[in-house]
């Protein structure tokens, strides 16, 4: 909000003034831009899918993409911890290693008791596992407000996210 208060001067705009702004964004290319867009910095986005789809593979590779492009990465391990399972996955689908950082916080306590301000973008796998509510999710995007988020939802049987439809609703 305080960006587009900034355009409108905190007022109404009309439509010309709109098409003519310019907004900052990530110029993403190649399968990311086909898949994501050009997303506004900073953003959010949900992950979800059944289990063993590839939800936490491709999540790595965005990471990876991220970090060899746009700035420092923390991906936050939930679930898997440092583990062999998390360690074969850097290995075969990460290339950066030193801007793609990992952690094993299992809370949201855990995460905001450390600082994630050297970081551009934070990854949680998964936001069920972790057990961060809606609530939660906005006061970390309001404490680094810097900071793209990526969290992975787990899913239903049916498919569909498990948890409040207002992930959805607050992701871009």
């Amino acid at each position: 909000l305080d960006r587009h208060e900034q355009i409108a001067g905190g007022g109404v705009i009309n439509s010309d003034a709109l098409l003519n702004t310019s907004f900052d964004t990530y110029p993403f290319e190649g399968k990311w831009e086909e898949l994501i867009g050009l997303p506004t910095l900073p953003f959010q986005t949900i992950v979800f899918g059944l289990p063993k789809s590839g939800k936490s593979i491709l999540c790595m590779q965005f990471a990876d993409y991220l970090a060899n492009n746009f700035g420092r990465v923390l991906y936050i391990s939930a679930e898997e911890k440092f583990s062999p399972t998390l360690q074969k996955k850097v290995q075969d689908f990460t290339t950066n290693t030193t801007s793609l950082d990992f952690a094993p916080f299992g809370s949201y306590d855990e995460i905001m008791e450390n600082d994630l301000s050297p970081y551009s973008f934070c990854f949680i796998d998964s936001l069920n596992f972790a057990g961060i509510s809606v609530s939660q999710m906005e006061e970390m995007k309001a404490t680094y407000p810097h900071i793209s988020f990526v969290v992975i939802l787990q899913s239903t049987k049916d498919g569909k996210f498990r948890g409040s439809q207002e992930y959805a609703h607050n992701c871009d």
